[in-house]
């Protein structure tokens, strides 16, 4: 079986570029193993941190291919969060809470600025990466250049009801009874587990042709180099575990009232077509939210992960967000 690996950056003629930058390593963050990916086309480009959403839905696996335009205008670290991907191993369940996630965030960008020698980094969080994203801002933001949230997540009850009555009334409107009498089933939120949810995102994904499939995670399995056969087992072992351990503080989460105010830039990169973190929860939050700045980017094609759907158009808008802020 082979060791996990991921390859240099190479230029039209084979070559590996010169000043790039390209490895899989584990850190001791929060006194766990956890790994991270970092790959740039130049050593000398600012730092760009991805916290990856779910909780657990790890993004080394797959990532690289989406991100081949940003490793162009940044040196890309992707991180496998504790209890997630390859981070997953010897985990005490005490552990697993929003408040040690933030100081792992924390522990990580301290270990990337020194070893880069900068003072700053990017700081990008999708989906519930952008729920540590919003409160390690909001605790570290001497740190921080910007902060990138990518289908912003705000208020997981609010969320949670919009996205049931949205799938509830497209399948009214098209007459599925199938979908009908299973969303009424399954009753309104707040949902006692993960899967009860999942069950609710089976059949919304049924009414947004723009949303991207999950068989993408399936797709990059035979071609990843940074994830063995084992590691993608254990990648899908622990979404649920991280989920069960996660689930009931993640509903309690209303950035609403915890985080009125940060004292960073803030970029909102929503998908036109987002259910799953109804967009307009993120721009109303961007409304009312006090910043240094603020902006946010609509995805027209996109769903819930327009960094991979749209991924030119990502790279293109971080590219603004560094030229703006550096």
């Amino acid at each position: 079986m082979f060791k996990s690996r991921t390859p240099p950056i190479r230029d039209k003629k084979g070559a590996i570029l010169e000043n790039s930058m390209t490895t899989l390593e584990a850190v001791q963050i929060g006194g766990v193993k956890q790994w991270v990916l970092i790959r740039g086309e130049n050593k000398d480009c600012p730092l760009l941190l991805f916290i990856h959403g779910g909780p657990g839905s790890a993004q080394i696996g797959f990532i690289r291919k989406y991100e081949q335009e940003l490793e162009k205008h940044f040196i890309v670290v992707n991180w496998d969060q504790r209890g997630a991907g390859k981070s997953g191993k010897n985990i005490n369940p005490s552990t697993m809470n929003l408040a040690r996630f933030v100081e792992d965030a924390h522990e990580l960008i301290t270990y990337l600025l020194s070893r880069f020698g900068r003072k700053k980094l990017f700081l990008a969080g999708h989906s519930w990466g952008s729920i540590l994203g919003t409160l390690t801002s909001q605790q570290y933001p001497d740190s921080i250049h910007a902060y990138i949230g990518i289908s912003q997540l705000v208020h997981i009850d609010l969320n949670e009801q919009k996205s049931y009555a949205y799938a509830l009334k497209r399948a009214r409107e098209v007459n599925h009874q199938k979908a009908v009498s299973a969303l009424s089933k399954i009753g309104k939120p707040p949902y006692p587990n993960f899967k009860v949810m999942m069950k609710q995102r089976k059949w919304l994904l049924k009414f947004i042709p723009e949303e991207l499939s999950p068989d993408y995670l399936l797709r990059a399995i035979p071609s990843s180099t940074e994830y063995t056969l084992k590691d993608w087992y254990f990648f899908f072992k622990n979404v649920m575990k991280s989920n069960k351990m996660l689930w009931d503080e993640f509903l309690e989460v209303n950035l609403f009232d915890k985080v009125p105010e940060v004292d960073v830039p803030v970029y909102l990169c929503e998908g036109c077509y987002d259910y799953q973190a109804p967009f307009e929860l993120a721009q109303q939050y961007l409304e009312q939210l006090h910043a240094p700045r603020k902006e946010i980017f609509w995805f027209k094609h996109s769903g819930h992960s327009p960094h991979i759907s749209e991924s030119k158009k990502f790279s293109d808008v971080c590219s603004y967000i560094k030229r703006v802020s550096l």
